[in-house]
């Protein structure tokens, strides 16, 4: 049997540290089939983002509908989307039935904005879907807190809210209707970009397989500490 399709809709960074080519990385390494349509094209190096030029919104489309008539895609990955033109777009397209995982892009980790339009959308975006903020974006979305049971009431199915960004030892929380969970372990001290849409992308392989979420987090969790570990002498 062919290995299931994962969609992935996220900007190209040509450095190979984030975006598609890190997507298309996780998304392999469990098991999965990723298909990748390119909402913006970066000029990155593994150090910074100097600038971003989104996609058409027509051409993204015409490329998700042509690739979800052809294709047995199973999950849909949602990074970087540039401007509010694309994420009207892509929500438009979004087919029902499918799992969805939405990273919301709106700053590289260097500091780069990658996202104009109101912040607003991409919640939107992350209706009926699995949303994976960051903590620097969940306090955007929150006024100011961190709150992944807050978020669960805008619309999304589930939050895994992202704690690497807090001091200390890092904790994601997963929140879902029937409540929340907490996943801790040690901080591995390594500089390695892309670490988010390497989360989101595995999660969503693992939902294209057929895994539980709770299931497909902690799979994801895993590649995660191993991509750090790999780069701890980088």
């Amino acid at each position: 049997m062919s290995a299931p399709c994962v969609l992935v809709l996220a900007g190209l960074d040509p450095s190979g540290g984030a975006g598609l080519l890190a997507d298309a990385e996780a998304i392999r390494a469990l098991g999965a089939t990723p298909l990748c349509v390119a909402t913006a094209l970066t000029v990155q190096t593994r150090r910074a983002v100097r600038r971003y030029e989104a996609v058409d919104a027509r051409l993204i489309a015409d490329s998700v509908r042509a690739l979800l008539e052809e294709e047995d895609v199973r999950a849909i990955k949602i990074g970087m989307v540039g401007n509010a033109a694309n994420a009207r777009a892509i929500r438009a397209l979004l087919p029902a039935g499918i799992p969805v995982v939405v990273d919301p892009v709106l700053a590289s980790s260097s500091g780069a904005p990658l996202f104009d339009g109101p912040p607003r959308l991409l919640l939107e975006l992350a209706s009926g879907a699995l949303l994976t903020p960051n903590i620097l974006e969940a306090r955007t979305f929150c006024g100011g807190t961190a709150d992944a049971t807050r978020l669960l009431r805008e619309g999304p199915d589930a939050v895994l809210m992202k704690g690497g960004h807090l001091d200390g030892t890092p904790i994601d929380v997963l929140a879902t209707r029937a409540g929340t969970e907490s996943f801790e372990a040690p901080r591995i001290a390594a500089r390695a970009r892309g670490t988010g849409c390497r989360l989101a992308s595995a999660v969503a392989a693992g939902l294209a397989r057929g895994l539980p979420l709770r299931d497909a987090v902690i799979a994801a969790r895993a590649l995660v500490r191993d991509y750090l570990q790999a780069h701890l002498s980088v």
